[in-house]
């Protein structure tokens, strides 16, 4: 694993909280677990890097990699009959990139439900950690982390808008920009977000030391929505002929 992948793990580790998450309690931050849960993460950063890489996809290849990742969630401590049970959500995804292929836009599909499939690698991580810490159950439930993944998983679309446009990706903004125009989709995705931020402050999650939870959603919103106005100003110096090519539209 090269350097540069690794650190965008342990970032993509840290933005999600998932640090926090496994020292809670006084459980061992790093050590061999979390070596484990970085090299689940490459294995499907690899699944996904044929996925994007490639419009005719190699079966084949697919199936190697999903081997990788199975292999992981043994060493991870799951049992062979469950691997597709972890696994679900990632199928599911996976059904989203392909369909692109088909005309299957991501656009097509509603922000919840898109989003949620889309955090559904950062799902499979923290279902292991709670797997190993069941006390976090006691904190918060699996079910009330919805929120900030879907405000995290918007962000980091948001935040990829450029790199995106070289690869088959399914960027939900991105797509949307093209697809409707900079106002409409500062519309969409900023109601979202307020819809969010309401759904937010309802919840009944007490915060405790380690796990600020509201906090972390409440931040993740208000930054996410300067990023969609400022990104949105930035689409129009973007070569988007790639995603003209496949998509079948103009800006």
């Amino acid at each position: 694993m090269d350097k540069e992948l690794r650190n965008k793990i342990i970032e993509l580790f840290e933005y999600r909280e998932l640090p926090k998450l496994i020292a809670y309690g006084g459980q061992k931050r790093d050590g061999q677990f979390y070596e484990d849960l970085i090299q689940l993460q490459y294995d499907i950063y690899m699944l996904d890097h044929e996925l994007e890489t490639n419009w005719y996809v190699d079966m084949s290849i697919i199936d190697a990699r999903w081997k990788a990742i199975h292999k992981d969630l043994g060493v991870l401590g799951v049992s062979a009959s469950d691997y597709d049970k972890y696994s679900n959500h990632i199928y599911k995804y996976q059904r989203h990139e392909l369909g692109i292929r088909d005309g299957k836009l991501p656009t097509r599909l509603s922000l919840e439900y898109f989003y949620f499939y889309k955090s559904c690698d950062v799902k499979l991580l923290r279902k292991l950690i709670y797997d190993r810490n069941p006390e976090l159950a006691k904190v918060i439930k699996t079910s009330e982390w919805r929120i900030f993944d879907l405000v995290t998983e918007i962000n980091d679309d948001v935040v990829d808008l450029q790199e995106d446009t070289t690869t088959i990706n399914g960027n939900r903004f991105l797509i949307s920009l093209i697809q409707l125009g900079k106002e409409k989709t500062v519309q969409i995705f900023n109601g979202f977000l307020d819809e969010l931020d309401a759904r937010n402050r309802q919840l009944a999650v007490k915060s405790k030391e380690g796990v600020e939870f509201l906090d972390w959603t409440d931040t993740q919103i208000k930054e996410t929505k300067k990023l969609v106005v400022s990104q949105t100003a930035c689409v129009d110096g973007l070569d988007l002929s790639l995603y003209e090519r496949f998509l079948g539209v103009g800006v």
